[in-house]
């Protein structure tokens, strides 16, 4: 269970009034919505906001309000203090350097996550984690109920969001009884959820839904490792007019299939490299330990990586070179 006191006492103190919230590259909806989320908590405590995300903010989550605020330059001389919020690992962030500079400058880092320690504890003032709530937007739940804040509608809309979309719509084997009991606490609070399953569930483009159809088209099951994989090459993407944001879910579509394996997806980013997202609904299999062979990490039965290199076709599947 996270502890909440010590952050509590940092965010009330009068010397610190401007912070900075990072949410991670290529945002998800736990990271956008447990970020703005928190920007409506500081507000309410008299703070200056800034937002980052070094990716935007995906399409699909522009129904929440606030979404136009994040920003992906800042300068962070200008802060008193920074926030990180679900980046899961330094590099995460996005802009790994600048928070390194941050804390050299003594400038104090507050790391909120729901994710395993990784090399962001060593650089954070406060560590406010707990591994085993569904999603940070559970936790930054259970702050505003800690400092007795009300829990508006929009709010309630948001926090929503993260738990449902890091739940797979309450599909995963992450949801317990407790966040079923918190999402019904937040629909009495306003919280819209049928706006939320609309926009998320329903939001498929035409580009989006011809690169889903490209990584189906390339599945490779690997019987002896029990892992099932796809790639989606850079041209696949400009093919069809398609953006990375329209890859989200292809590898929990590609995890249904019913069985003890692991599920990869290997996709080319625009900046050179390939990002590997993994899933499983295994309890025998931890990919966040396959995560870790290649420089990455995440949770049991969700984990990513970012590596080098391309993706070439050979007889039988691909290599990267």
């Amino acid at each position: 269970m996270a502890s909440y006191n010590k952050l509590i006492t940092f965010l009330e103190r009068e010397d610190v009034q401007r912070f900075l919230l990072v949410a991670h590259e290529r945002p998800d909806g736990d990271t956008v919505s447990a970020t703005l989320a928190m920007a409506r908590l500081l507000r309410s405590l008299g703070k200056k906001i800034t937002v980052a995300s070094s990716h935007g903010v995906p399409e699909v989550f522009k129904y929440l309000p606030d979404w136009r605020d994040a920003k992906s330059d800042f300068l962070v001389g200008d802060f008193d203090a920074i926030i990180l919020i679900d980046n899961g690992d330094l590099k995460r962030t996005g802009y790994a350097e600048r928070i390194i500079a941050a804390k050299t400058r003594g400038i104090p880092i507050v790391n909120i996550d729901h994710h395993p320690k990784n090399d962001i504890w060593k650089y954070a003032t406060i560590n406010v984690i707990d591994e085993n709530v569904s999603s940070t937007c559970e936790i930054i739940f259970g702050l505003f109920k800690k400092i007795n804040l009300e829990l508006e509608p929009e709010i309630a809309t948001m926090l929503l969001t993260g738990i449902y979309t890091d739940t797979g719509g309450f599909q995963h084997a992450n949801v317990s009884a407790k966040t079923l009991s918190l999402a019904a606490e937040l629909m009495s609070h306003g919280a819209k959820l049928k706006n939320i399953s609309s926009n998320i569930s329903k939001h498929k483009s035409l580009a989006m839904l011809k690169l889903w159809g490209i990584a189906l088209d390339r599945i490779v099951n690997l019987t002896g490792i029990k892992l099932i994989y796809s790639v989606i090459t850079r041209a696949d993407i400009e093919s069809v007019g398609a953006s990375d944001q329209d890859l989200a879910g292809v590898v929990n579509l590609i995890s249904t299939i019913p069985d003890d394996v692991a599920t990869l997806l290997l996709y080319e980013t625009a900046d050179g490299k390939i990002k590997g997202s993994l899933r499983t609904e295994s309890s025998k299999i931890d990919v966040a330990r396959i995560a870790g062979l290649f420089g990455g990490g995440g949770h049991k039965r969700a984990a990513g990586f970012v590596i080098d290199g391309r993706l070439k076709k050979i007889e039988g599947g691909w290599k990267i070179i």
